[in-house]
């Protein structure tokens, strides 16, 4: 339903942008998506009210942190307005450690292949970035998000596995963490909206509790994993 911004609140697009350090062209992007609701017209000009600002201080908050659109609309369909601002408080206020990560490592593209020994093709390189977890810089450069996983890559080719089968083991991963990590967001989503006076301790508690899961139960299932195939070959 439109909102009814009284004269001293009503602000054009523009000047909501700048307040809120939202682009004009993804405030009318939200608007589409049904996260704002529509401006009120005074003849052809459209105007902005206080809830608006308020409604995406809370999405830019989120976006920050990596919820996506559908997890932002189901904020704003469980979640009392009362509470938007405090929620985007806490959200803004951890955004930049909820989730720990290593600082890139940037090496040149050749050396990436010099590590597989000549066989990491333009092809092959081109299909490992699409994983997400490395890229390339404009200078051609590759930038490892994970350096960790880099040297794993590389303790992988000093072993002689083809960076055919690197990837293939990458994709897996990347795949089966994309689901887990989709499905955790959801239920701490949901959990912040059922709980909202606790949700600095639950986004806080997010991190550690994702990653010490996955880290707990890839051994245990790698083991059952290695017991079922030996039980096979009798």
């Amino acid at each position: 339903m439109p909102t009814d911004p009284t004269d001293t609140d009503a602000r054009t697009i523009e000047a909501l942008a700048s307040g809120s350090g939202v682009t004009v062209r993804n405030i009318r992007a939200y608007t589409t998506a049904g996260l704002l609701p529509p401006p009120r017209l005074r003849g052809r000009l459209g105007l902005y009210g206080e809830e608006h600002a308020q409604r995406l201080e809370l999405i830019r908050a989120l976006r920050e942190q990596g919820f996506g659109i559908e997890a932002i609309r189901r904020v704003f369909e469980q979640a009392p307005a009362s509470s938007w601002r405090s929620l985007a408080a806490v959200a803004q206020s951890i955004s930049d450690n909820l989730f720990a990560a290593e600082a890139p490592l940037v090496v040149p593209a050749e050396q990436v292949k010099a590590k597989w020994q000549g066989r990491m093709t333009p092809a092959l390189l081109d299909r490992a970035l699409r994983a997400g977890l490395a890229r390339r810089l404009p200078d051609g450069s590759v930038q490892h998000l994970s350096p960790a996983l880099a040297r794993i890559a590389e303790q992988l080719a000093a072993l002689g596995l083809a960076p055919e089968q690197a990837i293939d083991m990458q994709e897996a991963l990347v795949r089966t963490l994309r689901s887990v990590a989709r499905r955790w967001l959801r239920t701490l989503v949901d959990a912040v909206l059922a709980q909202p006076e606790r949700a600095s301790a639950l986004l806080q508690q997010a991190g550690p509790l994702a990653t010490g899961a996955v880290q707990a139960a890839f051994p245990l299932i790698l083991q059952q994993e290695l017991d079922a195939f030996v039980a096979r070959q009798k």
